[in-house]
């Protein structure tokens, strides 16, 4: 027999410890404090993705399709819908409606080149999608809704449905035309399918009034059956190859997150998808994949990727801090973890300082004027803040050294709800409203250590009560609310130092948090009056937000670190909920990654 020496020119390492790079992928060694032998492995993890642009469930995808370049159409939003969007694997973009709204449907192809038939009910039309409209399709020889499907637009198979009499036929499409195939052994409806027209596999379902676990392989001519899985569902998301393929969510009559992969011979339970649905689909590879849309008990636009690693991250984490030393709201603060400043705040309206050491609050000297809402930008030695209630809107602007305060060049404009980002010496100032609640702006100003300037290019709509984070050549402005309504806003605006473009849209639309963190790439927000003080967190990638583990203590209007931190180690301190103003902080930590061990046993 040859010997793990033979195989890597050297024995097995005794450590007292893991090792903790990369380099352990594939080695083995024995750890003498656990008393085994170890080694990493590849594992897999499900991770939020961009939103669907509309939330819907028994919807289709293009299951050929891409983590990068994915495809999906139809569904019900609850009515039968044509919408289709496109994902560049990060958000989706709505493209042209089908000609036929659809829902219960089944679909196969790529993102360039897809194929949409059947429905709720008996339809026998099909279209297909070229990358930018869909036209029609060969007609199908027998007219059923709730199939399952798989392959490409010109190599393309069908299988199962609806009614009763149609739950077993299995039809080919060549790109042009439709044509009979081999029976399945078990007929069912609302199951799911993977593989390629020469080899399919059709798996789950339902033959009313069972549920399956049932699993057949289809050779091009034939269906053969095989190994079931382990858990009966049906509306499940199927994707993959026939010997690499993707069971995940679906329903027993109660919503599942169960994930199941099958290798060409037998299901295993893998990774469960992170929210538990049915009604969604599904497409890419066993190792990179993606699910989207279905139903939680209501329609979800939620979008997971799975992906494998030798990491397995440990998750984000937030954790108590010191006090702060006074209960205060709507304060501005900038600084890092362990070397925070919080400034200003009500109640009662105060011009209070505090900084704050990764473990503690300490008192600093008092503003000169005492304000709420107030706009901040820096670190904590080098502060600058500015606007704010006084008690009516003010354009004062001070500037902080590390001992005092002193006053500096006043704002354009009043206003309090101000978003502000930036640098000491480099600040932006962004909406905000004057004397009246329906006084809201648009308005841009630039800090340059020394005066305020207006930008010509405002901010795309009226904006106040928006949160901010990033620098004065790069910054990211997010949530508020606009006119005439108050309504909360899930935009994200991205400033280049000159204008803005739109980014992506929060999960849950946000006003009055002030407790951010990061860049424009690399984001955080938390808690927020959504509408209620809300305990969510959300991180954003330059591209699109993420929810990641939520705080112990819904606040709003709380104090965060400033636009020069970093979205993994972030703070929120103080803010308001419904019992009262607050003076508690929590401290974030964003995941880490980390190797993924496993113990070698000889059984």
């Amino acid at each position: 027999m040859t010997t793990y020496k033979e195989i890597f020119g050297k024995p097995i390492k005794v450590v007292s410890s893991d090792p903790t790079d990369a380099g352990a992928e594939g080695q083995i060694w024995y750890n003498s404090t656990l008393g085994s032998f170890r080694s990493v492995l590849n594992v897999g993890t499900w991770s939020a993705g961009g939103n669907l642009g509309t939330a819907r469930d028994v919807l289709a995808a293009g299951g050929t399709s891409t983590q990068t370049a994915g495809l999906a159409f139809g569904g019900g939003v609850p009515a039968a819908t044509g919408k289709t969007e496109e994902y560049n694997g990060s958000a989706w973009s709505e493209q042209n409606d089908m000609s036929t709204a659809r829902k219960l449907l089944t679909g196969f192809g790529v993102q360039t080149a897809a194929l949409a038939t059947m429905s709720d009910g008996t339809s026998t039309s099909s279209e297909e999608y070229g990358g930018t409209s869909w036209t029609a399709g060969g007609t199908l020889n027998t007219g059923r809704g709730r199939g399952q499907g798989c392959g490409i637009l010109t190599a393309g198979l069908v299988f199962g449905g609806e009614p009763n009499t149609q739950q077993s036929k299995t039809e080919s499409y060549n790109g042009t035309a439709w044509t009979n195939g081999g029976n399945l052994n078990t007929g069912r409806q609302l199951g799911s399918g993977a593989g390629t027209l020469t080899a399919g596999l059709c798996f789950a379902g339902d033959a009313n009034p069972n549920l399956l676990t049932s699993t057949e392989e289809y050779n091009g001519t034939a269906w053969t059956a095989v190994n079931p899985s382990s858990l009966a569902r049906k509306q499940a998301a199927g994707y993959g190859i026939q010997t690499a393929a993707v069971l995940a969510g679906g329903t027993t009559g109660s919503n599942v997150a169960n994930t199941e992969h099958y290798d060409g011979t037998n299901w295993t339970n893998s990774t469960n998808i992170t929210t538990a649905r049915y009604g969604l689909t599904g497409m890419g590879t066993q190792s990179t994949g993606l699910i989207t849309g279905g139903n939680t008990g209501s329609l979800s636009n939620a979008t997971e990727e799975f992906n494998t690693s030798i990491y397995s991250p440990i998750a984000a984490t937030w954790a108590s801090g010191g006090n702060m030393v006074n209960t205060l709201r709507g304060r501005a603060s900038g600084g890092l973890q362990t070397a925070s400043i919080a400034a200003g705040g009500e109640v009662p309206r105060t011009a209070d300082t505090e900084y704050y050491n990764g473990s503690s609050w300490s008192e600093q000297s008092n503003m000169n004027t005492a304000r709420n809402q107030l706009g901040g930008a820096g670190t904590q030695t080098a502060f600058l803040v500015f606007g704010g209630e006084a008690p009516g809107p003010t354009a004062v602007t001070e500037s902080w050294d590390g001992s005092s305060w002193s006053e500096v060049n006043d704002l354009g404009t009043a206003r309090r709800n101000v978003g502000s980002f930036g640098t000491q010496t480099a600040a932006v100032a962004v909406g905000g409203f004057g004397p009246g609640i329906s006084d809201y702006s648009a308005r841009v100003e630039e800090w340059n250590g020394s005066s305020w300037s207006s930008n010509p290019n405002a901010l795309p709509n009226d904006l106040a009560q928006s949160d901010c984070a990033g620098i004065a050549t790069a910054g990211l402005v997010f949530g508020g609310i606009i006119p005439p309504s108050g309504t909360k806003q899930t935009a994200t605006f991205s400033f280049d130092g000159t204008s803005f473009s739109a980014g992506g849209a929060l999960n849950t639309a946000t006003a009055e948090s002030h407790m951010t963190a990061g860049s424009q790439t690399a984001a955080l927000i938390a808690g927020g009056y959504a509408p209620a003080a809300s305990t969510k967190t959300e991180l954003y990638n330059g591209t699109s937000w993420s929810t990641t583990t939520s705080m112990s203590t819904a606040r709003g209007g709380g104090a965060g670190l400033g636009s020069n931190s970093v979205s993994t180690a972030a703070l929120a301190a103080g803010g308001n909920n419904p019992g009262g103003d607050l003076n508690a902080t929590e401290e974030f930590t964003g995941e880490i990654p980390a190797l993924a061990y496993a113990t070698i046993s000889d059984s």
